[in-house]
């Protein structure tokens, strides 16, 4: 008569397959599935410079922040309210292997490695061991103009 009882090294098998799965599920909803706080904008790119009004909801607080588009661009930019009155703008390209950065809250992070960054581009945490590129930026009363070339 057989039992449906598992000895210890059936169970270790199984165990351990289901536990692999189960942190390959976990990694990729905290790495590779990372949602973007920031929301997209078409930017116009006029004379190797991008215009945004700086008045705008989406950057009302410290810490907010916008994903520029363009199609000359080879990577959005990210813009962000340092204060109350200045300003960051950043490349979306990780430093590490290219993927792009996404922006959560506090932190910018790369959902293909996990590499992050701080607001202002600079490295948390690896692999990557290189900051993101900052433009620089003109303020023109509410209108802030990012040299991107």
């Amino acid at each position: 008569m057989r039992t449906n009882l598992l000895n210890r090294r059936d169970f270790l098998k199984r165990s351990t397959g289901f536990i692999g799965a189960a942190s390959m599920v976990s990694a990729a909803s905290q790495v590779g599935c990372i949602p973007s706080t920031a929301p997209a904008i078409r930017a116009e790119l006029s004379e190797n410079k991008i215009a945004v009004n700086t008045a705008i909801p989406e950057l009302s607080r410290v810490g907010d922040g916008v994903k520029l588009e363009n199609d000359a661009l080879e990577y959005p930019l990210l813009f962000i309210r340092k204060t109350g009155s200045t300003f960051v703008a950043v490349s979306t390209e990780c430093t590490h292997l290219g993927c792009q950065v996404r922006m959560q809250r506090t932190v910018l992070r790369c959902p293909c490695h996990g590499s992050a960054y701080d607001l202002e581009g600079n490295v948390l945490n690896g692999p990557t061991e290189h900051p993101l590129r900052r433009y620089n930026i003109r303020m023109k009363g509410e209108i802030a103009e990012i040299l991107v070339l």
